[in-house]
């Protein structure tokens, strides 16, 4: 018995010694050697968002990078907490007519510059024709989230828009029927599980331990770059529902059924502001892969949208002009379901197409 205590004593006190040896050399010698980018880009991260009254939003005022996957890129929003950059509208442009853009991290941008994302280039575009165009998309939003956000961010700016663009997301049906209700005070509240609070945001001790541990740097930096690869990018329910039945049944009609719901309370407002609402539906690398071109979530909208006088973009189709191994590769980031610059390209060259150019 005293050998084994010997042994464990021996174990505990050489590793005791490693980390301690780790630590000086991490915060002494390794400084100048080791890439920070990183970890200023985490720390982007977790600055990025603050609660809201409709859930959650972008934190104002920031100007930071961000990292998503291996991808570190520039991000910057504005002081009404919309991602802007180049081209963004500001406090000169509010007497421009002012349109908005909705949706989740696909529009937000995640993995890309503004400027090189698809909200960024209509912005950009937009400009030209001296019309405002505000990015509203955040990550993990849906339509339970659209209206109120569009409606708040009306009285943010104190312009009513006069076109709204709404990129509905194949997540976001999920969103509706599992993830966001709506609380008896009229919020968006996630189900079955508390609301997470500003502090267990801001609560990082995996991070903590990275910066501090060259060991665990090492560790985790393999991991990032060893998980992003491209069976990552498909295999997603949120992604297969439009055409697995089962799927389908379980949540996929429940959740159509309720983001219809939600989007007719933003086409409602429009009404009453006198707007266009522009719905437009666009891929994932599942959809690719199982060749789902005359998608479920092509036709429903379509019918709806059809049904409400909504104008309707297919930003489908134009994934499916090349073979499915060249079009992920081309279009989708490695080991992710979003975007490259091309994927952002060819969805804003597809909207402003339907538009025929004009904002």
């Amino acid at each position: 018995m005293r050998k084994a205590f010997r042994i464990v004593g021996t174990i505990l006190s050489i590793g005791a010694i490693t980390l301690f040896l780790d630590a000086v050399v991490t915060a002494t010698l390794l400084p100048g050697v080791i890439n920070t980018d990183r970890d200023a880009a985490e720390a982007g991260n977790r600055r990025a968002y603050v609660h809201a009254d409709y859930h959650h939003d972008i934190f104002p005022g920031q100007d930071m990078t961000r990292v998503w996957g291996r991808i570190i890129y520039p991000w910057k929003s504005d002081r009404y907490g919309f991602r802007t950059g180049t081209c963004g509208p500001g406090e000169a442009e509010k007497a421009w007519p002012a349109i908005f853009v909705i949706g989740d991290s696909f529009v937000e941008a995640i993995g890309s510059s503004y400027e090189q994302s698809f909200a960024g280039l209509m912005a950009c575009d937009a400009a030209k024709q001296n019309k405002a165009m505000w990015n509203l998309g955040v990550s993990s939003y849906s339509p339970i989230i659209y209206w109120r956000k569009v409606k708040a961010a009306a009285e943010k700016i104190g312009r009513k828009p006069s076109e709204v663009y709404v990129f509905l997301d194949l997540s976001d049906i999920e969103d509706e029927a599992n993830i966001y209700r709506e609380g008896p005070d009229g919020k968006a509240l996630v189900k079955s599980k508390p609301e997470p609070s500003r502090d267990n945001w801001d609560a990082d001790p995996k991070h903590w331990v990275i910066r501090r541990f060259t060991t665990a740097r090492l560790l985790y930096d393999t991991y990032v770059s060893a998980s992003f690869t491209w069976d990552r990018s498909v295999g997603h329910d949120r992604g297969r529902r439009p055409f697995d039945q089962k799927l389908l049944e379980n949540w996929g009609r429940r959740g159509l059924e309720i983001a219809g719901g939600n989007l007719d309370k933003l086409v409602g407002l429009c009404r009453g502001w006198q707007c266009r609402v522009t719905l437009v539906v666009y891929p994932w690398p599942d959809s690719i892969v199982a060749k789902d071109r005359d998608s479920l979530q092509v036709r429903h909208w379509r019918d709806w949208s059809a049904a409400r006088g909504v104008r309707f973009i297919d930003g489908f189709a134009p994934f499916f002009k090349e073979p499915a191994d060249a079009t992920m590769r081309r279009y989708y980031i490695k080991g992710d379901v979003h975007f490259t610059a091309a994927g952002n390209q060819l969805i804003y060259e597809t909207v402003r197409q339907a538009v025929d150019g004009k904002w």
